[in-house]
């Protein structure tokens, strides 16, 4: 019989790679673990039940694409490669976290120059003005 493992004091997580020709039979094993008889009390069980079942929504929804697609979304697509189409563009084809934070360093530094920075400045490093498909972090700020 399973027993609910105490939380523990500070929560956290790790990110389980499995090959993609087991995720059947992981999801699988998974769905053993939903199963009242093995788990000792209805409040293990429950609290497993919703566990497990999260993590198989997790495995099968692949979440890590749609990780990756928001840190691209924020990097934007280096300018040379706006036309290649986003299913055949690689990695490198994106700007790099350091030129994002290079270009915000610099506006930061020219706004502690201005007397009266620019209203549309101010708005977009405060996260007022919404980024969007069209325009990642690094066009809304230039």
């Amino acid at each position: 019989m399973l027993q609910y493992p105490d939380a523990p004091a500070e929560p956290g997580c790790v990110v389980l790679f499995v090959p993609i020709e087991l995720v059947p039979l992981v999801g699988g094993l998974f769905k053993r673990l939903e199963q009242r008889r093995r788990w000792a009390t209805e409040e293990d069980w429950q609290q497993g039940y919703r566990a497990f079942v999260e993590l198989e929504a997790q495995l099968m929804s692949n979440c890590l694409d749609s990780l990756i697609a928001e840190i691209r979304a924020f990097r934007g697509v280096r300018p040379e490669y706006e036309s290649t189409p986003e299913a055949e563009r690689t990695i490198d084809m994106y700007r790099d976290l350091g030129d994002v934070a290079a270009h915000l360093n610099a506006i930061v530094f020219a706004l502690r120059g201005l007397e009266e920075p620019d209203d549309s400045i101010l708005e977009a490093l405060r996260g007022i003005v919404p980024a969007d498909e069209e325009r990642n972090i690094i066009e809304l700020l230039s």
